[in-house]
């Protein structure tokens, strides 16, 4: 292992731990992160830091795992370090939620440790993966034909959790134990080839190792080639391309800042999307078709895994999810936070009308009872100034197909009172007796679409041909 100094150093480089700061570490009672545990507890004097312990028992082996428990609960007391637990039913977790026994733990075992962390002010979690963790996980995900961010495996730092041990070989972390004298756990699931991982760090890894001596820490090496790259890629995506707009059922792109670019890029941003509409990552079958819909002209749309499908309009990109946004209140007096943005409404100034785009004067008494809703195929609206209803199509003719979701309406029962950029309808038009309020809207994504200009501005007075 190397020294206390030097690995002080690491933390503060590569994991964003400085002096002062609060650890959650996660101790399952085996030899990593009981070593882990104990080099924490070993530093935190020279070193100041605030030192807690999380423990997940995962309802799987019994009586041994409640007896893993029980030892992490006991050096947490020998060495005065606060003790924080849970029980999960990981094998019903995984029948509930049609997914494997190593994904159903991981689930819920890091959702304990973001809970706890949350709870006491933690500033990072501790995991006690190694080198040889690396290498396994680079090559299960080669294995499944991930691209170049599978490659990346695990990262030093990523979020609040930190890997201190990830250079570190599994050898190093025992020799370690047998220095100071400290028993671990072991876990006899290890042994078992029923898990992926299981097979590869018994079989597969162990073989290559003996084709190729040194194979393990090539894989980690080939990890943080990747990471490097990565990083300078997402640097790149930064400077011409920009975060997506998030939008009330996905997140969207301007289709111009990807033209042209090459395609390690674009596909890319096609992640970056993914990530922001909360769609799940996608397979290496449709980035190809959503590369090949991007050099087309024409509008298309992509279905993505997981439902949701991709949409390329003229304008934008979008990668929308399927949702169901229900209808919310509008506050008579005061904001009202929405999917799509903020409502606000205060008494109007005898001056003032609106911008006529995100802002509009009503009477008071049509505003009773609205709600705030997405809009339907059906609706009509007479705006300001207009003879006769106008069709939802008409009102969306700027919009691109893609955005339409993210335009809110004002409703009262099936009577259309605004659509945020038109004016609106004219059973709101002020009368006599009746209090003017303004009503105002703000989105995430202003500028994404542009309502049909006939019906943005005010125009109280003269009445158009509609």
């Amino acid at each position: 292992m190397i020294s206390a100094e030097a690995w002080m150093e690491r933390l503060r480089q590569d994991c964003g731990v400085c002096a002062g700061s609060h650890v959650l570490a996660a101790v399952s009672g085996g030899a990593d992160s009981t070593a882990l545990l104990c080099f924490f507890c070993e530093i935190r004097e020279k070193y100041p830091l605030e030192i807690s312990c999380a423990h997940v028992e995962h309802g799987i082996r019994g009586a041994q795992s409640l007896a893993d428990m029980e030892f992490v609960r006991e050096l947490c007391r020998q060495k005065n370090v606060p003790f924080y637990s849970t029980h999960a039913d990981v094998p019903d977790y995984a029948k509930a939620h049609g997914c494997g026994i190593e994904d159903a733990a991981r689930t819920l075992r890091y959702a304990f440790l973001n809970e706890t962390a949350k709870k006491i002010g933690a500033d990072a979690i501790a995991l006690a993966h190694h080198r040889r963790d690396q290498a396994e996980t680079v090559l299960l995900h080669a294995a499944r034909g991930s691209d170049m961010r599978g490659l990346c495996a695990m990262r030093m730092r990523r979020g609040r959790f930190i890997r201190p041990f990830l250079n570190e070989t599994p050898e190093n972390i025992r020799a370690y134990l047998n220095q100071i004298g400290q028993a671990w756990r072991e876990d006899e699931t290890n042994a078992c080839e029923d898990y992926a991982r299981n097979r590869v760090r018994l079989t597969a890894l162990p073989a290559l190792e003996a084709a190729c001596p040194g194979a393990e820490g090539a894989l980690a090496r080939l990890a943080s080639a990747a990471q490097r790259d990565e990083d300078y890629f997402s640097l790149q995506l930064d400077a011409f391309v920009g975060k997506p707009l998030l939008l009330t059922d996905g997140a969207c792109l301007p289709r111009e800042k990807l033209a042209g670019l090459h395609p390690a890029l674009v596909s890319r941003a096609f992640i970056r999307l993914a990530e922001a509409a909360d769609v799940p990552a996608q397979s290496a079958q449709t980035m190809e078709r959503l590369l090949r819909c991007l050099m087309r002209e024409e509008r298309c749309v992509v279905n993505l895994i997981g439902g949701g499908h991709a949409e390329f309009g003229a304008r934008y990109v979008c990668f929308l999810r399927e949702s169901e946004i229900a209808e919310m209140p509008l506050a008579q007096s005061g904001m009202t936070q929405t999917p799509f943005g903020i409502f606000a409404v205060r008494k109007a100034e005898d001056d003032e009308f609106g911008d006529g785009v995100t802002a509009q004067t009503m009477d008071a008494r049509e505003l009773e009872g609205a709600v705030i809703a997405p809009w339907r195929t059906e609706d009509s609206m007479t705006p300001f100034g207009a003879q006769n209803p106008v069709r939802m199509k008409k009102l969306l003719e700027g919009v691109e197909h893609g955005l339409r979701r993210s335009v809110p309406v004002l409703r009262r029962g099936s009577t259309l009172l605004w659509m945020p950029g038109v004016r609106p309808a004219e059973i709101c038009r002020g009368r006599e007796g009746g209090e003017r309020m303004l009503v105002s809207f703000e989105n995430r994504f202003a500028g994404c679409f542009s309502i049909n200009g006939k019906y943005t501005k005010q125009n109280q007075g003269a009445k158009t041909d509609e």
